[in-house]
């Protein structure tokens, strides 16, 4: 069987793409990516040898002309490739390959990662975005990584039942690195820890706002926001917030650096914040979740697929004072994190880690591929 995976190879996309194909345990499976031409990653690797990628106009940005050459690029790969299966993601792959699954009678599998319907607050927007989904779903499988982006799927996009799936996001053990030389200063100067570039989803300003208020609270916590880099559209915005309140030395920004170094931050922090507007299966919360952190996060879609409201962290709405609260509460009492950070543990290695979750994405694609 020959799989081929649609969609720009970056962020979580890249995680995604590369944890499924690297440990999967069936040899017989054949592999190929189509990215964008300006995707910047490492190679994917299995078994020793690098996963063959095409490279095609697939942009974030909207524009007629390069979009039109993508989808004929798109097409193009699955005529000579002849996959026996295209699993296309996020929403300018999701289109390209929702579309020419269709064209060429290829089964499809389309993972949203958090519907494209969400990224607006303007209503008109949203209602375009939700159409050219319902329109462009053709006879495609919805695969969600949650049980939320399912539900979401067959109540708003209007899949049938029979085509929405679910495959939880899931990744590797992050508990298997090695300690960091952060975590022996982590007494000293404690921090917690945000991945997210801004823009609207990782609502940044918010975040600002919530550390201002942990400051006037006398808490000495610092925020380490990492991902700050590709498509961070309110970078200005937050710069000039942390400016304007003085928060230089409370919210640290951290540029695009490597996965690696990325789990290590995390690693060192007291706990995990996530204050996004709407999510898929967040893999940064589902890592922070091996590590054994605790997780404050917003009450939405992906998040509370994750996060047990006081089981393993707690589940808000998105109000500064009650975040602000919670978090110097939990800062102050060291018995609560342990138990929070127990649990996360826990139910990462129940429902999340790859070693036990991968065979039963592969199960999906063969089921459908035998149907």
């Amino acid at each position: 069987m020959k799989i081929m995976y649609i969609g720009q190879m970056i962020g979580g996309l890249d995680i995604y793409v590369r944890n499924s194909i690297s440990n999967c345990k069936d040899n017989s499976i054949d592999f190929v990516i189509v990215c964008g031409k300006k995707d910047e990653h490492p190679p994917v690797i299995r078994n020793g040898k690098v996963v063959r990628e095409r490279k095609v106009a697939l942009y974030r940005n909207l524009n007629p002309i390069h979009d039109f050459i993508g989808f004929i690029q798109v097409l193009q790969c699955i005529l000579t490739e002849k996959p026996d299966i295209i699993h296309c993601h996020s929403a300018k792959g999701g289109i390209f390959g929702r579309l020419a699954g269709w064209m060429t009678g290829v089964k499809t599998f389309y993972t949203a990662h958090a519907f494209s319907f969400l990224c607006t607050p303007s209503r008109l927007k949203r209602n375009v975005y939700l159409m050219i989904e319902r329109f462009t779903k053709m006879n495609t499988y919805l695969l969600a990584c949650s049980e939320s982006e399912k539900e979401m799927g067959v109540k708003d996009v209007k899949y049938r039942q029979d085509h929405a799936l679910v495959w939880h996001n899931s990744v590797p053990d992050a508990n298997v690195l090695a300690q960091p030389a952060e975590e022996k200063n982590a007494a000293e100067t404690p921090y917690i820890c945000y991945v997210g570039r801004p823009c609207y989803q990782k609502n940044p300003l918010f975040l600002a706002e919530v550390m201002k208020q942990v400051k006037e609270l006398g808490c000495p916590l610092k925020l380490k926001l990492l991902g700050v880099g590709y498509y961070s559209s309110e970078l200005t915005q937050l710069q000039e917030k942390i400016k304007e309140e003085n928060l230089k030395d409370t919210i640290l920004l951290k540029p695009w650096i490597s996965h690696e170094e990325c789990l290590n931050i995390m690693r060192g922090s007291m706990f995990y914040i996530t204050t996004s507007r709407y999510e898929g299966l967040p893999l940064s919360v589902i890592e922070a979740m091996s590590l054994g952190k605790p997780i404050i996060a917003s009450d939405k879609v992906g998040n509370k697929d994750c996060v047990c409201d006081n089981i393993n962290g707690y589940l808000l709405p998105l109000d500064t004072k009650l975040f602000a609260e919670k978090i110097v509460s939990l800062w102050k009492n060291e018995n609560k994190r342990k138990e929070f950070g127990s649990e996360s543990r826990r139910i990462f290695l129940a429902d999340f880690c790859i070693d036990s979750q991968i065979d039963k994405l592969f199960s999906i694609y063969r089921n459908v591929a035998l149907s």
